[in-house]
């Protein structure tokens, strides 16, 4: 029995248009990341040099210069702790998404919410 594959919508696009196989690599190599797909890129460009010339021209010509916040693809929990720890370290919240393998859009989306209210009021509070 196969496993049927979910992909959030914006990259399960792609996948119907340029192949599932692709649409994977990009999440592997650029998951959590928003990277611009150049319309034409050189040789040495980094989505080149990830997915090889035959892939990454593909991607580019069928993004024609679009930018993408890539998926990650990943099952959701709660990053909150996490992202403050790593923003009172001082790294950058492209880093971050990159180390917890979510999107920098999620970590702006996490970092910029005003802090949850208990839920339940502590007895010993006067």
């Amino acid at each position: 029995m196969r496993e049927e594959i979910t992909l959030p919508d914006s990259i399960q696009e792609i996948a119907e248009t340029i192949g599932l196989r692709l649409a994977l690599r990009i999440v592997q190599e650029f998951g959590g990341m928003d990277v611009e797909f150049p319309a034409r890129p050189h040789d040495e460009h980094p989505i080149i040099a990830a997915l090889g010339k035959d892939d990454g021209y593909a991607i580019c010509e069928y993004m024609n210069g679009q930018s993408f916040s890539v998926p990650v693809c990943k099952v959701p929990r709660n990053w909150r702790a996490e992202i403050k720890r790593l923003e009172a370290e001082g790294l950058s919240r492209g880093e971050i998404a990159r180390r917890l393998g979510i999107t920098q859009r999620w970590v702006r989306k996490v970092a910029n919410a005003p802090p949850p209210t208990p839920k339940q009021m502590n007895l010993f509070d006067t």
